[in-house]
């Protein structure tokens, strides 16, 4: 009975390493895909020339963002991004609502904004 544990046991702590590294893979490709869906979206539906100065500000500033998580991503150096993630989500929050854009436009970037906002909720520091 007492192999029997210690089988049972063995086993358990090898799954455990598998599953966390299969969850991780699995963010990884989330995140992966939400920024740079997010990142083709901002630059195909916010005029950046048609922003003010500090709007301008923040859109560059994502952009460098979501390049940099992407990056990240293709580096293998992402999972220390969580940050940067949560910044580049206030300031497109901020230009989905105030930058001058159409209506369905602020639309398609709430569906990325909540993407954005579902992957950070569930990416665990």
């Amino acid at each position: 009975m007492r192999y029997f544990t210690l089988v049972l046991l063995t086993a358990a702590a090898l799954l455990v390493p598998a599953a966390h590294a299969r969850e991780q893979q699995d963010l990884r490709e989330r995140v992966r895909d939400a920024v740079q869906r997010t990142d083709k979206d901002m630059g195909s539906l916010v005029p950046r020339d048609k922003l003010d100065a500090q709007q301008r500000d923040r859109f560059d500033a994502v952009m460098k963002d979501l390049h940099e998580l992407s990056d990240g991503v293709e580096n293998g150096k992402w999972q220390n991004e969580r940050d940067r993630l949560e910044d580049a989500i206030d300031k497109i929050d901020d230009l989905a609502k105030h930058a001058p854009i159409q209506e369905s436009d602020r639309q398609t970037l709430g569906i990325d904004l909540y993407t954005l906002r579902t992957i950070r909720d569930s990416w665990k520091q």
